[in-house]
């Protein structure tokens, strides 16, 4: 089982990886760790040559989760799927979701790069201002394969 997981920053796209995980036993792998290299000096970005050379280790694998926000890069890993969930919330409870992930993570002293809400907010703005738009057009080629739900509620109760 091949699945891909694509949605704005805070939609829940890794807690669902991890539930359905759990529910399938099949391992999750986040883009955002493909794509950085998280130091106690600051976080690198990997360079496109290293993000594919990862990408590629995933597809040879014969069962994977993968989620992230990103789609420009690794669009095999869509082809290469065998379902495509895209997590589209609600504007406002997204934006709710961030403020109060952020909060949390000011209070217990969460990972460094959850500190910085306005970043995240830009990048939910983007989402759905351009970057939506962008991934429905990308994915109109693999209809057969993709469920869009505004509610992770449903997803996570789904049991086939």
């Amino acid at each position: 089982m091949k699945i891909r997981i694509i949605g704005p920053v805070g939609s829940g796209k890794t807690t669902f990886a991890h539930q359905l995980s759990n529910r399938v036993n099949v391992p999750v792998t986040s883009l955002d760790d493909l794509n950085w290299i998280r130091s106690v000096d600051g976080d690198r970005h990997r360079t496109v040559p290293e993000r594919q050379l990862l990408i590629n280790e995933v597809l040879q694998h014969d069962s994977w989760i993968i989620e992230g926000a990103q789609y420009r890069e690794g669009q095999a890993l869509f082809e290469n799927a065998d379902k495509i969930f895209v997590l589209d919330p609600l504007y406002w409870r997204n934006t709710v979701y961030i403020i109060k992930r952020w909060i949390k993570n000011f209070l217990f002293s969460g990972p460094p790069q959850y500190h910085q809400l306005r970043i995240f907010l830009h990048w939910q703005k983007n989402w759905k201002n351009t970057h939506r738009a962008e991934v429905f057009d990308l994915l109109r080629a693999y209809q057969s394969k993709v469920t869009v739900c505004d509610d992770l509620k449903g997803l996570t109760k789904d049991k086939n």
